[in-house]
């Protein structure tokens, strides 16, 4: 049992050794890998980015056979094609979790250019109408300045709170998006879906969703805030300069 675990734990530093330089010289064949605390968030960082590449191949397979089975499916097969539309949304959330756990653990200093933020909602929005994806009310002010967003992270955030805010919101209680300016720029998710009281009451994957669009907000010198009310719904505000 130890020359197999030993093994493994060689095949490991092997693996990710290009980390950090001195990895191999840490490792202890005795008791396996010994980690230096500087060293340990590096590991867990390869680890973690390896692991979301590898889920990503078996996810987008499922999403094939998934597609299929709606295209070919008969009308009158209403049961089967809504699973087949579930396992659809299935894995576009598990993709999403995935992602932003990705982007938590990065070091991706923002390069900021002068953006049309509305225009990059409003093709999110766009793309995601396409795929079969409610349409949001939109209230965009129309004559915003432009602001100075890294163009990815710009899309990774709307992307995201899209798709937080969409799993939240219904035919009942749509989700709006406005946009305005006093001051500083202004763009707010919202919607009336009563219930819930915190992030943690917004479902699989909304931790790190939050935490992930906080982190490119601030990032980018701007404010970040969520308000959850049983009574009155969900709210994310982000205010950039």
């Amino acid at each position: 049992m130890r020359s197999e675990e030993a093994t493994l734990d060689s095949s490991i530093a092997s693996r990710y050794n290009n980390v950090h330089p001195p990895f191999e010289s840490i490792m202890n064949s005795s008791t396996g890998i010994r980690l230096e605390p500087a060293v340990a968030p590096l590991l867990e960082t390869a680890v973690l980015q390896d692991l979301v590449h590898e889920l990503r191949q078996p996810l987008s397979a499922i999403e094939s056979i998934a597609y299929y089975l709606g295209m070919v499916l008969p009308p009158h097969e209403d049961r089967a094609r809504e699973h087949a539309g579930r396992i659809r949304q299935l894995i576009e959330q598990s993709n999403w979790i995935l992602s932003c756990g990705l982007r938590l653990t990065g070091d991706d200093t923002p390069m900021p250019e002068a953006l049309d933020l509305e225009e990059v909602i409003t093709q999110a929005v766009a793309v995601r109408s396409a795929a079969g994806e409610p349409q949001p009310q939109l209230d965009l002010d129309g004559d915003l300045p432009l602001v100075q967003l890294d163009p990815a992270q710009a899309r990774a955030l709307v992307e995201n709170l899209l798709i937080l805010m969409t799993q939240n919101s219904s035919a009942g209680h749509p989700l709006r998006i406005r946009t305005w300016k006093d001051g500083a720029v202004f763009l707010e998710f919202a919607t009336s879906t009563p219930g819930h009281r915190s992030e943690a009451s917004l479902g699989a994957g909304a931790a790190l969703s939050v935490e992930s669009a906080r982190r490119i907000v601030e990032a980018h010198a701007g404010g970040f805030t969520l308000h959850a009310d049983p009574g009155t719904g969900i709210r994310v505000q982000v205010v950039l300069p």
